[in-house]
């Protein structure tokens, strides 16, 4: 029998104690107090919980990961249009026969049994896409610069589309990162980035209004309604900062060690929209106080330094840059999605990776985690094959 590969330990008990924490967070956040009191796994309406859908999605992403981390990802394909057509054809798809949480958005695709989000699987294949070009030796620098801007900006104009302005910015902080670690003149990279912001001035006036008000609450204003004049003024704490607010609160009720589990008064009251997905990082602080923030945030940490020491170890910089990729859109997730809990970064909508409600997300992870692990496993594997040389 051959010599199975390498297995990263370090990767998987992460990405393990993440998702099993996320799993009792979505139970806190949508738990329903039973009569007579006890365990309760179903919500309001008497249906299956999300806690239990969320415990599936990470059962099918084990399996997943699995299988897939065995896979030689390091061996590179002809093309990078076997990561591309798909990504493209589920974004485009999505378009027409997807649902939102809101009429005019569209960003699931119901397949009876499970919604999936192709904008999340997008990020895997831009990843993919990117690590091929950049490590591509036949092509010139500039050609591959261009080449990869021309792919992603495709890719986010489909997400914008949607429109889900959150995963929009997570494509771009991809491509600024992975180009970055390409030795191409930095000039390229502020030109595009000014290009970016020039654009931005235009594309303002194509956002909804509630778009415009998660940006400018951040700076605390909001948008006047049309019947009252118009313009802006003070964002108000019962409107558009209402969110926020809530959130904050909910964050410095928590102090050191929380109120405990289940007892979230914020939580239970209902006053933090949206617990179990974009508020998550909330209910961590208030039911767990700032030593169950810290616990989180120092796992997410630990995460990033394994993929960056496998970085370290890749073989092929199409390995590498895979790693980088990887770590950029982990650390722009949990900078956003924690960042917005307290005021930090505007409200986004972004789920914080491996905790937050979301099949797709959660999935989209642990695959990126698989890819991860296939990097391990050959830079151990080529390891071996220097020592036996010797």
């Amino acid at each position: 029998m051959g010599r199975q590969p390498a297995f990263d330990w370090t990767l998987f008990i992460l990405g393990v104690l993440l998702s099993v924490s996320g799993l009792v967070f979505i139970y806190s956040a949508t738990w329903v107090s039973p009569d007579p009191p006890g365990i309760n796994f179903l919500d309001a309406q008497g249906r299956i919980g999300l806690a239990v859908k969320q415990g599936v999605f990470l059962l099918l992403s084990l399996i997943a990961f699995y299988f897939l981390r065995r896979l030689r990802w390091g061996l590179k394909p002809g093309t990078w249009l076997w990561f591309y057509l798909p990504a493209m054809f589920l974004l485009v798809l999505v378009l027409f026969i997807g649902r939102g949480p809101a009429p005019g958005v569209t960003r699931w695709i119901n397949l009876y049994f499970i919604d999936v989000q192709p904008s999340e699987f997008a990020k895997l294949a831009l990843i993919l896409i990117l690590a091929w070009l950049y490590s591509e030796e036949s092509q010139r620098l500039t050609e591959k610069y261009l080449t990869a801007l021309a792919l992603m900006l495709t890719m986010l104009a489909l997400v914008a589309l949607q429109p889900d302005l959150g995963t929009a910015m997570v494509f771009l902080f991809i491509f600024f990162v992975m180009s970055a670690f390409i030795p191409i003149k930095r000039r390229w990279l502020v030109a595009t980035a000014l290009a970016f912001i020039i654009a931005a001035i235009p594309a303002w006036f194509l956002l909804h209004d509630y778009q415009k008000n998660r940006i400018l609450v951040y700076f605390g204003l909001e948008l006047v309604p049309a019947e009252e004049g118009g313009g802006l003024r003070p964002a108000s704490a019962l409107s558009t900062g209402y969110h926020v607010k809530q959130s904050l609160i909910a964050v410095g009720s928590g102090g050191w060690t929380g109120k405990g589990f289940l007892r979230g008064t914020q939580v239970r009251g209902g006053f933090v929209p949206e617990v179990q997905n974009d508020f998550i990082f909330a209910l961590v602080a208030e039911e767990f106080g700032f030593f169950g923030c810290a616990y989180l945030l120092l796992l997410y940490f630990l995460l990033l330094a394994r993929i960056l020491a496998l970085s370290r170890d890749a073989v092929t910089l199409y390995e590498r840059y895979i790693c980088y990729g990887t770590s950029a859109v982990i650390f722009f997730h949990v900078l956003i999605a924690a960042g917005m809990t307290v005021g930090l970064t505007p409200v986004t909508g972004l789920p914080l990776p491996f905790v937050s409600y979301g099949g797709s997300s959660l999935m989209t992870m642990w695959l990126l985690l698989a890819i991860n692990a296939s990097v391990h496993a050959s830079s151990r594997r080529d390891y071996r094959r220097i020592r036996t040389r010797r």
